[in-house]
């Protein structure tokens, strides 16, 4: 489309398409809108006034990288990102027995895992990898004063946040129910596959 300047081969290919159907580019955003919107997306948060300020009158040539770098390093990022982990998870505070639900006093503990490793950019094999065998990867005997070891064991977490009625009654049955659902879990999150079907 005309008077849209094409940055990167993405553009050039959208912009073919759009040209096709007789269809433009919507008009670059301003400065301030930029600034809500990168911040609704990195953080789930509005931007404050003095961010705004801060960026649209930054005349630098790197004030959108300065920014985004900003936003990259707050708390909330973690915060935001690390949910979507967590519902692929299947995160629940409570065990999931309708009327009978009980707490699970510690879940918290693997959600600020999770937080915490989007926002210390854990590299993505030792996150998986963490959460699958983490107990496994300790050196020596746990030591529950060792922050690492603590760290290891709360990211095999992820391996319990089906729904577990074992904690109420202790059945054959319910066993089988616990491991499918962490198969379930393990397999559609990581593999990207479901094995439900795989159950009988």
């Amino acid at each position: 489309p005309q008077g849209y300047p094409v940055m990167t081969p993405v553009d050039g290919f959208i912009a073919e398409r759009l040209s096709e159907h007789g269809v433009s580019f919507s008009p670059l955003a301003d400065r301030r809108t930029l600034c809500r919107r990168v911040s609704f997306d990195l953080t789930g948060l509005p931007p404050t006034v003095e961010e705004v300020n801060a960026f649209v009158n930054d005349a630098s040539p790197d004030a959108y990288l300065k920014f985004l770098n900003h936003l990259l390093a707050s708390p909330q990022f973690g915060v935001r990102w690390g949910r979507h982990w967590l519902d692929v998870a299947g995160f629940a505070e409570s065990n999931g027995e309708g009327a009978e639900d009980t707490l699970r006093g510690h879940a918290w503990r693997y959600r600020d895992y999770v937080i915490d490793a989007f926002n210390t950019n854990k590299p993505v094999d030792d996150f998986i990898r963490e959460q699958l065998a983490g107990d496994e990867m300790l050196e020596s005997e746990i030591d529950i004063e060792n922050e690492r070891h603590v760290e290891l064991l709360t990211a095999t977490g992820f391996l319990r946040m089906g729904p577990d009625p074992t904690q109420r009654r202790n059945e054959l049955a319910d066993r089988n129910q616990v491991v499918t659902d962490a198969v379930r879990v393990i397999s559609s999150a990581i593999v990207g596959l479901t094995v439900h079907c795989a159950q009988c």
